[in-house]
This record gives C-alpha cells, sequence and structure tokens, in this order.
C-alpha cells in the first residue's frame, strides 16, 4: 500500500517529456539512399549536358535579390553555377536595391531536420523584369530522394527557368 503514493509522487515529479527515438529501417534506408544516388547521378549526367550543350540562355545578366529567411547554405552557390554553365552572368542584390536594367531572380526555400541532417525540402524561383513574371519554377519533395544534394535537386530546374517564358513549371 504505500509503494503507491511513493511511485504516484515520483511520477509527478519528473518534469518534461519522453522521447521515444524510432528504430533504424534497414529497407528504407537502402530504399531512399538507392533513389538519392540516383537523383545525384541524374544532376551529374545534367551538369555534363549543360556543358556541352551550347545553348546560351536569354539573359547575359541575372541579379539574384538575397532571401535572409532562406537558410539552404548552398542555395544561391547552386543557382549561380547553373547560370554560369548558361553563360549568365549574375550578382547579388539586398532587397530594394535592384540594379538597372537587370532581370531579378526571386526565391523561397524551405529545410527540414531529420537525423540530425537538413535537407532542401521545397523551393520556388521567379524570374522578373520590371515587375512582370517571365518564368517560374518549383522544387516539391519526393520521399526518396530527400538526401540527394541540393544541386541535384535544382539542377534540372534551373534550366528550365532560363529557357522558359510566363510557363510556371513543377520538377517531376
Amino acid at each position: 500500500m504505500t509503494r503507491f503514493p511513493v511511485v504516484a509522487l515520483a511520477v509527478l515529479a519528473l518534469s518534461g517529456c519522453i522521447t521515444v527515438q524510432s528504430l533504424p529501417n534497414p529497407t528504407m534506408d537502402i530504399f531512399t539512399f538507392t533513389f538519392s544516388t540516383a537523383s545525384e547521378m541524374q544532376a551529374f549526367v545534367e551538369k555534363e549536358r549543360q556543358r556541352f550543350d551550347r545553348r546560351q540562355a536569354p539573359y547575359s545578366r541575372i541579379c539574384i535579390q538575397w532571401n535572409d529567411k532562406v537558410t539552404v547554405p548552398d542555395f544561391v552557390r547552386v543557382v549561380q553555377d547553373g547560370m554560369t554553365r548558361r553563360g549568365v552572368a549574375t550578382q547579388v542584390y539586398q532587397p530594394g536595391s535592384v540594379p538597372a536594367d537587370c532581370v531579378t531572380f526571386t526565391y523561397a526555400a524551405t529545410r527540414v531536420w531529420e537525423k540530425d541532417n537538413a535537407y532542401l525540402n521545397y523551393a520556388t524561383m521567379a524570374l522578373q523584369k520590371e515587375g512582370h513574371v517571365l518564368a517560374s519554377v518549383a522544387y516539391e519533395p519526393r520521399v526518396m530522394d530527400r538526401w540527394a544534394s541540393t544541386e541535384a535537386k535544382l539542377v534540372f530546374l534551373v534550366d528550365q527557368l532560363l529557357f522558359a517564358l510566363r510557363s510556371p513549371a513543377v520538377a517531376p
């Protein structure tokens, strides 16, 4: 009988919450790794194709409006690399100080933390000139490529954005 009040007091004295970690799922981990690797290989092939495809983008210079809210560390670098492969010079500027006669690149992106790692979860990108949207694209997450690099997720979209005029597109 005296145990119940002692146990009850001990339970009430505990503060905080209990966390239960999910057990590893080797099958899902292998499946995800395989698809992420396939995404990386596709990105590599696409980058090489872009290097040899001499098609120049219809813009010689694009001004990237810096977005402080985006916490994906390599997002702007990946975009700049994609544009450079197509012969487009880029310039990053702070909001409110748009350089004259420049096509503006705006973006938003989110990342998700899982298993102590972060990955790009969603992104939208648009090209604008004098307040008019010239083109826009979006990356929507696919379950199996979540661990793929930012570059693997955006390499196709940057190219799509550069060559699409007024035609929104979503990543396959």
